[in-house]
């Protein structure tokens, strides 16, 4: 790899082992569940939807709407991520890694390709401790070096060249001991030149100048020195705000201290991390505190607006104390909308603060990124077949179930003590887990782990199911023990180890088991053989910790760095050496003939089966030694586990890139605990009657609406009818109107007329007399009449004209007064037309709308007429059912009165209660005769309203016919109850004989605990002379190794014998050893058949109790029936009520027919006499009952409307 590269360089772990050239990766990451909490500013924005931040050796780039994620691998010749930095624009990401050279990497953010590699041959360090970005142009970077030298690089990343390096460290503290000197270094927004570098006692700024780090002028001045946690730049302004390990905080502006913030906390508590954002800044630290600041104009400069706990509800829910929680690192948003922050207990949380209202005391919660991931180092690990779940413990004292389909976790379950081995069934319904106390075997219920067995093994470092899912066997030091997982019998205790068992390997068929301990010893049990060791293979110098097997070959891994190949007999075979590293876990896929790998530094290895291929590629991901490994049953998936705290996920492809996923179908199903179960029954039973209520509301409302909408349609008919009357009357006032202009125009125009045809015979007259005028004078005036005969034609033209125009005038003057008069008319004829077009319209339109809501009225109260009386009809059946089982608890209670009569004394003492209660009952009686009066009245309304339906009539026939149908359920219903009533009285009897023999089996079981008792007893003795025995033995042992001393002495050894024989045999000796052997046998087959005994009758007690409790509550159920049915008999009753009211106070009456109301009255009085006779009744059952002295059940039912209220709950019951 070339540093002054642009061009992306992959990794070795990128490239294949066999070729050296690009291939299809065979182990890909696919998520990963954790943090890497010591890296200095561990958390970064890179859009609002994108968050990075280490994990093990990666970086994962973290999508929070897909929920998915993607890695940048870390380099392979380092140790760990150290520290972070992303560019002001979210273009960069650095990524700072120790080593013994420590490296900066620049990844792009988009491709995660690698741009630089930047590093320092004498950093003096093998770390960088802080990194940051220039806030201009992002060009520059800023790193500071850790202990010892504590070195500060300037760098121009894009050129590869370190521009200056700097000690940041007083000169008496430079080779000092203090491994937290420098905490943070950063470079000012505005100047990119400008450094601030803040630690334990330090507080400096550096400026770059003339290519040299030189130290710039401000500070603190004569302030004493602190530890200074963290620090924050504050845009547009130059200010500085500097975090102390007491809580304070400082101001600095201009390179100048300026004051401590007066609402600082100053509580003790240190500020480990600030962020900056545009309306102030953002602290962290002890006790998971963040603290709000934003700017004020006030003398206090930054007001504190919310203080929180991070994690304040979860932290209660896992059993970790917040008091030990600290912010490590927050980043914002590029919009400011949310603010992500990572604890020390390797959490990561995010608040949501546009829609944070900080004025509320409590309505800030921070909800976890992606999953609550685990506090401490992981120590179990295991998959299952039935379900997609994957389940881990850890030292965090959790044990957490992980769904990698959604990628979440699933169940989150804290315990008192840590967990240190965890196996689950394969069908992914139990777990078995080792506590340092307890193994135990535990359920997975919906969202909870409970216990159900434990078993008295200490510190389980190892356990693990089979893979049919029967047995499972738990490690116990050098034992292994093997169970039933149905019966948890124990099926043999595996010894052979010398050393702790370290990992176990079930065979395919679960007839073998093959396990590996620190002791070197590799061992193949036989179950099937009484739990036999059929082959072993020992190499004390190595302490193996991982085996797989295929049937064919074992493969085991240890402290020896190799890989060991081995037959089927464990005979040694090929090996495989790894020089520079451990392998810590195996896992094997079959299908795709490769073998994985975990080694201590943290990596996942694939090598080539048989081994000889050697190693085909590898990945880091974890930053601590892989602990655990565990494939999925198809094989598909691989899951690591490391000291880190981190889960990671693979997917498993084969060397051309197919998966080895099988078709497989999840179970979904769960378990659930009967109480569990009962609870939410009941509360489903209770939701679905709060439901019921609310319908009955809502019912009731909308009968209210529609009626307040009735009320309103009248009203608007009303004012239609009163708008159509005023409409009528102006219209036939215009046309009255128009009637007179009419007439008044023709008067005019006959005036007119005749004046005219006045003035021309009046003019005609005048003509003629002056014509005959002239005549006469034309003999006498012929001379003047030539002369003057122009100025008579030209004064008679004029005259003529005159006239002619006066005509014209006149006549224009009539044809306009005409013209006027016509265009009136015209328009009030249009009027008139547009006027009944519209009330035309109008009229048709409200017709039609009345005519349709008065069908949807009338058939919607049709249905409901229909339904009503159909329910009416059906609580006639059931008042039939009623009365029947009323009969025949007439007859029980004839049969018992005899039992009345006996209990007469105690009658007495409860006559005074019996007298107060008839005064109650009195009382009653007249609110049911004013009841039965208001439904008389009611009778009568119904009568009305059936007057007024006769319509309805017509569904009698229908309605006749299942009366019919309903009369002839009730003679099997009456059989039902019969047969009923036998069964309880057989049940009685059958449970007095469970008594008697319940009675009979507690002597027995005396009987044989006093047996049992005596062999105990006799045991002991039992004991004390084999105790007596074995000194005797030990007695003649001695006595025989004396004569071995004198066996070469024949007469020595002889008395010596004599004397032996004198001493020890004082009684004639017989053979016995065959008659003690048959009185073991005989006890043992005594003692075997006690213990079945005992055994029997447990199982039968138990049986006996299971039915006793089944037939209870059976009873039980058939009460809570009845009561129900009562109730729905109210509420159909009560509607039916309400349904009548609303139709009798909205509708009037009508035509009678006599015949049919007096069969409706007939048929009321018969119920009301039927009801009187069953309230009479229950009071004769009541004061039995408390005659009897039966306790009285929990609560009383509401009363029934128009019934006895005096009916008590457990009258009801008895019902």
């Amino acid at each position: 790899e070339s540093c002054g590269c642009d061009v992306y360089v992959p990794c070795l772990t990128d490239l294949s082992f066999k070729t050296g050239r690009m291939e299809q990766r065979m182990v890909t990451k696919r998520h990963a569940f954790g943090i890497k909490s010591d890296v200095h500013d561990n958390i970064h924005y890179i859009d609002d939807a994108t968050v990075a931040y280490p994990c093990g050796r990666n970086v994962v780039i973290y999508n929070t709407q897909s929920n998915t994620q993607k890695f940048i691998p870390g380099a392979e010749k380092t140790d760990a991520i150290t520290a972070m930095a992303v560019s002001p624009n979210k273009k960069w990401i650095a990524v700072a890694e120790s080593g013994e050279t420590p490296t900066i990497a620049i990844y792009d953010c988009v491709t995660r390709k690698r741009r630089k590699l930047l590093s320092v041959p004498d950093l003096g360090s093998r770390e960088f401790v802080s990194l940051a970005f220039s806030s201009v142009d992002g060009r520059y970077l800023v790193s500071q070096g850790g202990y010892p030298s504590w070195n500060l690089v300037y760098w121009n990343w894009e050129r590869n060249k370190a521009l200056d390096m700097v000690s940041s460290a007083p000169d008496k503290q430079a080779n000092g001991q203090d491994r937290n000197l420098i905490t943070q270094v950063s470079l000012n927004p505005r100047d990119p030149q400008h450094i601030c570098v803040t630690g334990n006692g330090v507080f400096k700024f550096l400026r770059f100048a003339d290519n040299a780090l030189r130290p710039a002028g401000g500070g603190l001045g004569k302030r004493e020195p602190q530890a200074f946690l963290a620090h924050a730049w504050l845009p547009p302004e130059d200010r500085l705000v500097v975090a102390t390990e007491n809580g304070d905080l400082l101001l600095v502006e201009n390179s100048e201290f300026r004051c401590v913030l007066p609402l600082s906390p100053s509580d003790g508590l240190s500020i480990d991390t600030m962020v900056s954002y545009s309306k102030g800044f953002i602290i962290g630290g002890d006790m998971g505190l963040v603290s709000i600041f934003e700017r004020s104009d006030d003398k206090e400069l930054y007001r504190r607006m919310k203080t929180m706990k991070v994690d304040q509800k979860r932290e209660i829910e896992t059993g970790v104390e917040t008091e030990t929680t600290k912010v490590r690192s927050m980043a914002l948003s590029a919009q400011e909308e949310y603010l992500c922050l990572s604890t020390s207990n390797n959490q990561v949380y995010v608040l949501n603060l546009s829609n944070a209202d900080f004025s509320k005391a409590d309505d800030v919660v921070f909800e976890p990124l992606s999953q609550p991931f685990h506090m401490a180092a992981i120590t179990g690990l295991a998959t299952c077949v039935r379900k997609p779940l994957v389940a881990t413990c850890s030292k965090d004292k959790s044990i957490r179930i992980w769904n990698y389909v959604d990628n979440s976790v699933e169940i989150i379950k804290a315990f008192p003590t840590e967990a240190s081995a965890i196996a689950m069934h394969p069908s992914g319904l139990h777990v078995l887990v080792g506590f340092s106390d307890k193994l135990r075997f535990m359920n997975l219920y919906g969202d909870d782990i409970r216990e159900y067995k434990n078993f008295p093994i200490r510190a389980c470092q190892e356990c693990s199911f089979s893979n049919g899912g029967q047995y499972f066997a738990a490690v116990h030091g050098n034992i292994i023990h093997v169970y039933n997982t149905y019966t948890c019998e124990t099926l043999g205790h595996l010894r052979g180890h010398n050393g702790k068992v370290r990992c176990l390997y079930w065979a395919q068929d679960d007839t073998k088991l093959i396990s590996v301990g620190m002791d070197g010893a590799i061992y193949d049990w036989n179950l099937r053989d009484n739990c036999r060791k059929d082959n072993e293979n020992v190499a004390k110098s190595v302490s193996y910790s991982g085996v797989v097997s295929d049937g064919k070959n074992v493969w085991a891994v240890g402290s020896d760095r190799k890989i060991r190949e081995l037959e089927a007999n464990l005979t040694p075979g090929a090996e495989l050496e790894t020089p520079e590293y451990s392998l810590t876990a195996l896992a094997l896929s079959t299908t795709h003939r490769m073998l994985l790998a975990g080694g201590d530094d943290g990596s996942v290895r694939v090598f080539s089966l048989p081994i000889q291929g050697g190693l085909l590629e590898q990945s880091y991901a974890h930053s601590a030694g892989v602990a655990r490994m565990a494939l999925t049953f198809d094989e598909s998936i691989l899951f690591t586990v490391s000291d880190d705290g981190a889960l990671y996920m693979y997917d498993v492809k084969d060397k051309e890139g197919r998966s080895a996923k099988k078709e497989i179908t999840y179970a979904e199903e769960i378990l659930i605990s009967k109480a569990d179960l009962e609870e939410k029954n009941t509360l489903i039973a209770e939701l679905r009657a709060r439901g019921e209520e609310v319908r009955l509301d809502m019912e009731y409302q909308l009968r209210r609406r529609e009626i307040k909408h009735e009320e309103k349609l009248k009203e608007l008919a009303d004012q239609f009818r009163e708008e159509s009357d005023r409409q009528q009357a102006r219209y036939e006032s215009l046309l009255a109107a128009k009637n007179e202009q009419d007439i008044n125009f023709t008067e005019i125009r006959r005036d007119l007329t005749e004046k005219h045809r006045a003035e021309t015979s009046k003019q005609e007259l005048d003509y003629q007399t002056q014509l005959q005028a002239s005549e006469e004078q034309v003999g006498k005036l012929k001379r003047e009449l030539e002369s003057q005969r122009k100025e008579f034609a030209a004064a008679l033209s004029a005259k003529d004209a005159a006239m002619e125009k006066a005509r014209r005038e006149m006549e224009e003057n009539f044809q306009e007064a005409l013209a006027v008069e016509k265009e009136m008319n015209e328009s009030l004829r249009t009027e008139q037309k547009e006027l009944m077009r519209e009330h035309d319209e109008i009229r048709a339109q409200l017709e039609t709308d009345t005519d349709l809501e008065i069908e949807e009225i009338k058939e919607k109260y049709e249905s409901r007429l229909r339904s009503e009386r159909e329910a009416f009809l059906h609580l006639k059946g059931e008042n039939g059912i009623m009365r029947k089982k009323f009969n025949t608890l007439q007859k029980d209670i004839a049969e018992r009165n005899d039992e009345i009569h006996q209990a007469a004394e105690k009658h007495a003492s409860l006559e005074s209660k019996i007298k107060a209660l008839e005064k109650d009952i009195d009382a009653l009686k007249n609110e049911i005769k004013e009841r039965d009066e208001t439904i008389g009245d009611k009778e009568k309304r119904i009568y009305d309203l059936k007057k007024k339906n006769q319509e309805l009539e017509k569904f009698k026939f229908v309605l006749d016919y299942k009366i019919r149908e309903l009369k002839s359920q009730i003679e099997p219903r009456q059989e039902e109850i019969a047969q009923a009533k036998q069964k309880i009285k057989e049940m009685d009897e059958e449970l007095e004989r469970y008594h008697q023999n319940n009675l009979s089996l507690v002597l027995t079981i005396n009987d044989l605990k006093l047996k049992i008792d005596g062999q105990k007893r006799e045991s002991h003795s039992m004991a004390n002379r084999l105790k007596d025995a074995e000194v005797y033995r030990t007695r003649i042992r001695n006595d025989l190794s004396e004569l071995a001393q004198i066996i070469q002495e024949p007469k020595a050894l002889k008395e010596a014998v004599k004397r032996l024989y004198q001493k020890h045999v004082r009684e004639k000796v017989r053979d016995t050893v065959e008659m003690e052997e048959d009185l073991q046998k005989e006890y043992n087959r005594q003692r075997e058949y006690l213990e079945k005994t005992v055994e029997s009758l447990k199982r039968k007690l138990v049986k006996d109790t299971e039915s006793h409790k089944a037939d209870n509550t059976r009873v039980m159920n058939e009460n809570v029936t009845l009561i129900r049915e009562i109730n729905e008999l109210r509420r159909e009753i009560k509607n039916i009520r309400n349904a009548y009211q609303i139709k009798m106070d909205k509708e009037a009456p009508g035509a009678a027919d006599a015949a049919k109301a007096e069969d409706a009255q007939r048929e009321i009085e018969i119920q009301r006499a039927e009801i009187q006779r069953l309230r009479q009744r229950v009071d004769d059952l009541e004061r039995q009952l408390h005659a009897r002295g039966r306790p009285m059940s929990r609560e009383k039912l509401p009363p029934m409307e128009g019934f006895d209220t005096t009916l008590s709950s457990t009258t009801l019951s008895a019902v």
